[in-house]
């Protein structure tokens, strides 16, 4: 059994990553399941991200981690300020 190529093995994460948005934005649809979709989707982000981070020939880290950490405290500042009830249209901005 020949071992997998490290293109195959990022390809192969991306596209988790990309099933884990899709099933997140799915589970989002009920109010019932829209915890765990946050939660799928989340975790699909985590591996997206740390595939891109792991990536070899990646040069651009200081700019990557820049850009997470303006958006995260963005996201973060948004969240606190916004109601309960204006949640939904937050979320799809």
């Amino acid at each position: 059994m020949g071992s997998l190529g490290a293109g195959t093995l990022i390809q192969a994460s991306y596209f988790i990553a990309a099933a884990l948005f899709i099933l997140g934005l799915k589970r989002m649809s009920s109010p019932v399941t829209a915890r765990g979709g946050i939660v799928w989707a989340g975790v699909g982000m985590v591996v997206a991200t740390l595939i891109t981070f792991l990536t070899p020939g990646m040069e651009n880290y200081g700019l990557m981690t820049v850009a997470i950490a303006i958006g995260g405290i963005l996201a973060w500042v948004t969240g606190r300020r916004v109601a309960m009830t204006d949640m939904p249209q937050m979320i799809a901005l």
